[in-house]
C-alpha cells in the first residue's frame, strides 16, 4: 500500500470517529431532555376520577388534588369516626387505619384504641355525625369539618353537641394519607 492510501485511510477512519463521537454527545443530550420532559409529566399527571353520582371532576396528582375530592374523602372519613355503635367502631376504625400515613399510625392506632373502649365500655351509647359546613386549607394540609354529634341512648336522643373536626392529610403518589385526627368541641 502507498503512503497516500494509508494516509488518505487514517484520514477517512479519523474524520468517522469524529463524527461518531458527535452522534455520541447528541444522543445523550437528547437522551437527558427526553428524561428531565418524562419526568416532568410524570409528576404532573393526574388521575380523573367520576363516579356516577358526581356531576364535577375529582382528580388527583403526584402531591395535590381537587378540593371536591379533598371535601368527599374528609366526609368519608368523618362518617366513620364520628357515627359508630359499640357494634362497629371496631370495623370502622379499622377502615381509618387504611387510610392513615406511616409516620402518623402509632398515634392514631392509640386515640382511636382508646375511643373504641370507651364506646365499649358503655354499650348501651351511639353516636351519629351530621356535618354543617366542610373548609380545607391546602397550605397546611387539612381539612375543617363542622356539625353536630348527637349521642343516643336507651332512654333517647341526648343533646347534640357541636365539634370541629381536624382532618390533617397528605397526598403522596396520587394517594390520599391521613395523617391527624383531632376533635374540638364548640
Amino acid at each position: 500500500m502507498s503512503p497516500g492510501i494509508l494516509n488518505k485511510t487514517k484520514k477517512l477512519i479519523k474524520d468517522d470517529k469524529n463524527l461518531f463521537m458527535l452522534a455520541l454527545v447528541v444522543m445523550a443530550v437528547f437522551s437527558f431532555f427526553n428524561f428531565q420532559f418524562i419526568s416532568e409529566v410524570e409528576k404532573n399527571q393526574q388521575t380523573i376520577i367520576v363516579p356516577l353520582n358526581q356531576s364535577s371532576q375529582f382528580w388527583v396528582s403526584s402531591d395535590n388534588s381537587s378540593d371536591d375530592y379533598l371535601i368527599n374523602i374528609g366526609m368519608y372519613v368523618a362518617g366513620l369516626w364520628q357515627t359508630k355503635t359499640p357494634a362497629n367502631v371496631d370495623r370502622h376504625f379499622a377502615m381509618i387505619l387504611d387510610l392513615v400515613f406511616s409516620e402518623n399510625y402509632q398515634n392514631i392506632k392509640e386515640k382511636l384504641k382508646t375511643q373504641s373502649a370507651i364506646i365499649k365500655r358503655y354499650n348501651r351509647n351511639s353516636y351519629s355525625f351530621n356535618s354543617t359546613n366542610t373548609q380545607i386549607n391546602k397550605n397546611t394540609n387539612e381539612i375543617f369539618i363542622t356539625g353536630t354529634r348527637t349521642r343516643w341512648t336507651t332512654t333517647g336522643k341526648k343533646t347534640p353537641e357541636k365539634l370541629k373536626l381536624i382532618i390533617g392529610y397528605k397526598i403522596q403518589n396520587a394517594r390520599f394519607y391521613l395523617t391527624k385526627l383531632e376533635e374540638k368541641v364548640l
